[in-house]
């Protein structure tokens, strides 16, 4: 048994060996303790991993924090769970350093020996995912959530989840990470009644406002403790960006009235004078937002814009209605001078036929007389009947027909 003088210096070089990285001197400072307990059956590298420095560090933590792999490989076969929860006075044990630092080798080596390490927080309630989530560290958050998804659902002693602060900071990739493990966190409120989306309308990536309106819609409206919307918020940060986002759904409750008795309108009227707020009290107006005290009053001017806009949009619609009428007029008109010049056509075919019939037939009658013709002469090939009335006016019909039908 080691006296206590020994044991200090024991435990110092140990730490110093870590903190530097020599595999070979831990080796060294271990195997002859190993040999010590072989000889008197006592636990001395037990305690010796369970021993903390003056900052509250283990040994293994160390490893951990300063992303040594080969020491931590070697140091975690003389560790247990209650060892890796130690925490140092940083508030995180080895696990949770690993995380939040994006050491992804030692995260999952950890989550395949004790998974549970996955719910174990700091004293603000602040989990291992949350750290890694707002450090952007996505393959740790995967590994996490495939550990144990339930952590997701842990929120901090302000009521806060990792996905609360990661659409804050704009991360989108984490923030699509989370949602798709559970989207049921995108309605979770903090202790100020504020949602992912209060927070998300306070940075500046309006593509984490879509993704989280696309998980759940129903948030768009929601308030917080204080009575603001999203759109108050944004209003108040001055997100010109995002307020245009939010007004382009028509669900958008724009004259929504908070416990100070202010519409997104009124904060904009406190907003410093620049391009975006000019920005913003345009797409306010556009939407119809209005002032507080003039919420359930007649606006006469917005009256009358929007009446001479209706009757704007109705004379345009007239007119579009008379252009394709007089399109299909016009369409109408062709088809029937098409069909005017085919009739025509055809009807001239038809006489012009009739009449070829008459011509052949009258000429044909003129060389072909009824009644045979006079042999003898001096009257050789006169029609015997050339002296009958009936005769004369059959070719005087027969000579008018051939002369009509040419």
């Amino acid at each position: 048994m080691e006296s206590k003088p020994l044991r200090f210096l024991t435990q110092q070089s140990l730490f110093v060996a870590v903190r530097s990285g020599e595999l070979e001197a831990v080796k060294q400072i271990l195997d002859k303790l190993k040999k010590d307990e072989a000889c008197d059956g006592s636990s001395t590298v037990y305690d010796l991993m369970a021993a903390q420095s003056e900052s509250g560090a283990t040994a293994f933590y160390i490893a951990a924090e300063n992303n040594f792999n080969e020491v931590f490989d070697y140091l975690i076969k003389f560790c247990d769970v209650e060892i890796v929860k130690i925490r140092s006075k940083s508030d995180m044990n080895a696990f949770h350093v690993a995380a939040k630092l994006g050491h992804l080798g030692m995260v999952k080596e950890l989550l395949g020996l004790w998974p549970e390490l996955c719910g174990v927080c700091d004293s603000t309630n602040t989990s291992p995912l949350y750290s890694a989530a707002v450090k952007g560290h996505l393959e740790v958050v995967n590994a996490i959530l495939n550990a144990d998804a339930s952590c997701i659902r842990i929120v901090r002693k302000n009521g806060k989840t990792a996905l609360h602060t990661a659409v804050r900071y704009g991360l989108i990739d984490i923030v699509k990470a989370l949602i798709d493990c559970d989207q049921g966190i995108v309605g979770i409120k903090d202790k100020k009644g504020q949602t992912a989306l209060h927070m998300a309308v306070k940075g500046q990536c309006p593509e984490v406002v879509d993704e989280l309106l696309f998980a759940n819609h129903s948030i768009l409206n929601e308030r917080d403790k204080k009575g603001n919307t999203a759109l108050h918020i944004a209003t108040r940060k001055s997100r010109a960006q995002i307020v245009s986002l939010l007004l382009t759904d028509r669900s958008t409750d724009v004259n929504a009235i908070n416990n100070q008795h202010e519409t997104a309108m009124d904060l904009a009227d406190k907003l410093q004078y620049g391009e975006s707020a000019f920005e913003i009290k345009e797409a306010l107006t556009e939407a119809g937002a209005k002032h507080a005290r003039s919420i359930g009053q007649v606006d006469e001017a917005m009256e009358l814009k929007r009446t001479v806009s209706d009757i704007k949009h109705e004379v345009h619609s007239q007119f579009i209605q008379n252009e394709q009428t007089n399109r299909r007029v016009t369409g109408i008109a062709k088809e029937l001078r098409k069909l005017h010049r085919e009739a025509v056509q055809n009807t001239t075919n038809s006489i012009t036929v009739v009449a070829v019939l008459f011509a052949s037939i009258a000429f044909l009658a003129i060389f072909n007389l009824p009644g045979q013709y006079v042999s003898d002469d001096p009257d050789s090939g006169k029609a015997n009947i050339a002296k009958n009335v009936g005769f004369r006016v059959f070719c005087l019909l027969n000579a008018t027909s051939l002369f009509i039908s040419l």
